[in-house]
């Protein structure tokens, strides 16, 4: 990802969410996202919408040893991580030589892509982004274009990962989506291995070097390219690492976006943080917006501390924020996209297993107001002793579901009351079978 997972979470505004609940903070237009102009684009788009819940599993060589990610493979981000030390004393070459080696030792020995799955489906979650290659560059696939990956004869694993998880979870209904940072730092294109490695951008200058960055580009396009044509249906590719960019750091993106939309023409394509006709939609990181948005945006917030697994024993949030969240996003216009992270031997902490049923129980009661939903029509609003949102199916503004949370404990009201738009309407509460979130369908007639 590219905001470290272990950084500080933004806390929730609690002010904001009952005023935004209350109606009195209005739609946030943003003057930079451009819509698609190809209807097929566009199609896929609401379609994604609808899916509403999603997860995103982060699994590579930086599980076998412990960190949240690959960060740790430049000095920026060196003393945030246990594995190596941070006062590792050694070169740049000998940590990275040392990070390459525990590929050897990745054996995922109690991988289960379809444990993995049937948990998601049961969840309620209806798709999958998958890091197929982070930003140390270890492929999870059989890439055509790189020894360090998960099929190579001296890799743990010696199984094509991706085209495994991928089968798993369409059996299981769900659409899939292909995570690939643009940055790769095992590529001698990105980072020349004589030279210092001081942050997470290549080390030498292009303009004197450019038949080196050239390979670095043709291999990116080589590498999505395998992606998009071996590995079937792709709904979304989600391009991470968001500072390799022009002018700085010319990808050739739009050429990349291109030909994905030629060989997949449903596809998403999401440069993430680089605004304009190749991020179609919007990720906020490890937070939500404090109101609705009028643009298609996803968040994506761990459900424990990290991206990645520190243990079968990683507590997980508790679902009475789980809860919130969800609703929260999805009256505000978004996705929710959760992170989970399997460990070194692919299995995925207790608690996780635990919420994901819970967060299954959730979505089984008011499923109905949040998936293919669109926030209400913002002149209208609930009130009342909990924290109402209100929800429309796409395409039927005229019906409202109104969505009650309430922290554990808290007694369920008998009413709440419904107005603007020249309504004013009481109803009836009912008994919710769920202790987190009750929903309450507003007649048709009534608003």
């Amino acid at each position: 990802m590219t905001r470290r997972p272990t950084e500080p979470r933004e806390q929730y505004d609690f002010a904001a969410d009952a005023l935004e609940a209350a109606g009195a903070l209005s739609a946030a237009p943003d003057p930079g996202y451009q819509w698609p102009d190809d209807p097929r684009t566009r199609a896929a788009l609401e379609h994604w919408r609808d899916l509403k819940v999603g997860v995103i599993i982060h699994w590579g060589v930086y599980s076998a040893i412990g960190q949240g990610g690959s960060w740790s493979l430049h000095r920026e981000r060196l003393g945030e991580f246990t594995d190596p030390p941070a006062d590792w004393s050694g070169t740049d070459e000998e940590y990275h030589t040392w990070y390459g080696r525990q590929a050897h030792t990745f054996r995922g020995e109690d991988y289960d892509a379809t444990e993995w799955a049937r948990m998601c489906a049961e969840a309620g979650l209806r798709y999958l982004v998958f890091t197929t290659k982070h930003h140390d560059g270890f492929a999870m696939y059989d890439t055509d274009h790189s020894q360090f990956k998960s099929t190579a004869e001296d890799s743990g694993l010696r199984r094509d990962i991706v085209a495994e998880t991928f089968k798993a979870f369409r059996a299981q209904g769900m659409e899939t989506g292909v995570y690939f940072s643009k940055a790769d730092w095992n590529h001698p294109g990105y980072w020349d291995r004589a030279r210092p490695i001081r942050d997470r951008f290549h080390n030498y200058d292009i303009a004197e070097r450019p038949e080196k960055w050239d390979s670095f580009v043709e291999y990116t396009h080589r590498q999505v390219e395998e992606l998009l044509t071996r590995y079937g249906r792709v709904n979304v590719l989600w391009l991470d690492a968001g500072w390799v960019r022009a002018p700085e750091e010319p990808i050739r993106i739009d050429a990349l976006a291109e030909r994905a939309r030629e060989l997949q023409p449903d596809i998403l394509v999401v440069d993430r943080e680089v605004h304009g006709p190749n991020e179609n939609y919007r990720t906020p990181e490890q937070e939500l917006p404090d109101r609705r948005l009028d643009h298609p945006w996803e968040s994506c917030i761990t459900m424990t501390r990290t991206w990645c697994s520190e243990g079968l024993d990683d507590p997980a949030k508790p679902i009475g924020e789980i809860a919130a969240t969800l609703v929260r996003i999805v009256a505000r216009g978004g996705n929710y996209l959760i992170g989970v992270g399997p460990d070194a031997t692919g299995r995925i902490s207790r608690h996780v297993v635990e919420r994901m049923g819970e967060l299954g129980e959730l979505l089984g009661t008011i499923g109905h107001a949040v998936y293919g939903s669109r926030p209400a029509d913002p002149g209208l609003t609930a009130s009342g002793t909990l924290e109402w949102h209100l929800t429309s199916p796409a395409g039927s503004p005229g019906v409202v579901h109104a969505i009650g949370l309430y922290p554990d404990g808290t007694a369920v009201p008998s009413t709440v009351r419904v107005t603007g738009n020249g309504h004013d309407v009481v109803l009836d509460v009912p008994a919710g079978p769920n202790p987190h979130a009750v929903v309450v369908e507003i007649p048709l007639g009534a608003a």
